[in-house]
Order: structure tokens, then C-alpha cells, then sequence
């Protein structure tokens, strides 16, 4: 892959910036009144919205394949890794914090929520700033790593952001390996709803 222009690197990080950290960062330090976050994550999702549209992106550049199921055997693999990973963490890092949602089926909130979030991370993350890096960067390790970390930074609104941060650092960096190597939206879509829902019935993720 030919490295871009400096111009380019620039574009991107600039729009990393604007769209996704500092929007992070509002929401955090709570300069922007609860009420108005959906305000905020909307004018976000339109900008994204323009960015694809601008720049003509097919359902092939965002990952979505007709294809998708050639993918299957290393996408299991993976998902079943990081299930056994999250389980082997939540038993050898006890944190008081954690309140496993075994009696999940009756949380109408997070059975709506946690599907639909999954896969618009997966969207934003490896849809749309996995593009973005690809086209501006050539080097897969720091795409990879810069990748992860924003998809991190996301994850400082829970409580227990200490071992959060990194926990979803490292499934950052998986995440981001899978879709480079693999580039297929909707199967790891899939891997990241599997793994979403074994991370917050056993409790990982609780909003301040």
C-alpha cells in the first residue's frame, strides 16, 4: 500500500480529533449537559455519514461482503479466544466494582442497547476509521495500535475505567488485527456482540 500525502495523515487525524476523541472528552468532563449527548452523537454520526458519502464508499469499502461467510473459521476462532479470555480475567481480577448480570433476559435496556451498540462500534471503528487510516497510513502496526487506542478511549465512561481501559485496549487490538487481516463488517459485527454480552453479564461494564 503507497504512503499518502502528508496532507492526507493530517485529514485524518484531524477528523480522529474532531470526531471522536473530543467528542469522547465533552461527554466525560460533562461540559456538554447530560441532555444534550444525544445532540452531540448525532451531529457525529451525520458528519460520519458525509465522510462516507463524500468520498463514494461502497459496501465493499466498509466491509459489508456477500461473501462474508468465507471468513467463518478464523472469526470463530477468534471469538471463541476472546470469550475464554474475558471468563480467565473476570477469575483472576476480582473487582468489587463488577456486577455480574446473571438474570440478564429480564433487562429490557440492555437487551435492547447492547446489540445495536456493538455493531455501530464496529461501524465507526473498523467501518468507517479503519478505512480512514488504511487510506492515509501504510504501516499496519500503528494502524492497527491507533485503531485500538481510540476504540479505548471510548470505554473511559465506565465506572471501573482501570481495568477497562486496558481490557478493551487489547480487544482493541484484536478487533483491528481481525479486520485488517479479515475486512468483513458483518462478521465481526457478530464477534463483537458475542463478546460484548459475556463482558457485561459478568459485570465489566457499568456507566458512571
Amino acid at each position: 500500500m503507497e504512503t499518502s500525502s502528508h496532507h492526507e495523515k493530517e485529514l485524518v487525524l484531524a477528523q480522529i480529533l474532531y470526531l471522536y476523541v473530543i467528542p469522547t472528552l465533552l461527554l466525560y468532563y460533562k461540559l456538554i449537559p447530560d441532555r444534550y449527548d444525544y445532540i452531540v452523537l448525532f451531529i457525529v454520526a451525520l458528519l460520519m455519514y458525509g465522510i462516507i458519502k463524500r468520498a463514494h464508499w461502497s459496501y465493499l469499502d466498509l466491509g459489508i461482503r456477500k461473501d462474508f461467510l468465507k471468513d467463518i473459521i478464523p472469526y470463530t476462532i477468534f471469538t471463541i479466544a476472546g470469550v475464554g479470555f474475558i471468563v480467565w480475567i473476570s477469575k483472576i481480577i476480582p473487582d468489587s466494582n463488577n456486577k455480574p448480570l446473571y438474570e440478564w433476559w429480564e433487562n429490557a435496556r440492555f437487551l435492547l442497547l447492547f446489540i445495536p451498540i456493538s455493531v455501530l462500534q464496529e461501524v465507526i471503528f473498523r467501518g468507517i476509521l479503519m478505512k480512514l487510516l488504511l487510506q492515509a497510513f501504510s504501516n499496519p502496526i500503528f494502524i492497527i495500535v491507533l485503531n485500538a487506542s481510540v476504540f479505548a478511549l471510548i470505554h473511559i465512561i465506565y465506572l471501573n475505567s482501570t481495568l477497562i481501559l486496558p481490557l478493551t485496549f487489547t480487544a482493541g487490538i484484536g478487533f483491528a488485527w481481525m479486520y485488517y487481516r479479515y475486512p468483513n463488517l458483518i462478521l465481526i459485527s457478530i464477534s463483537h456482540t458475542i463478546l460484548n454480552f459475556t463482558a457485561m453479564i459478568l459485570g465489566f461494564f457499568i456507566l458512571r
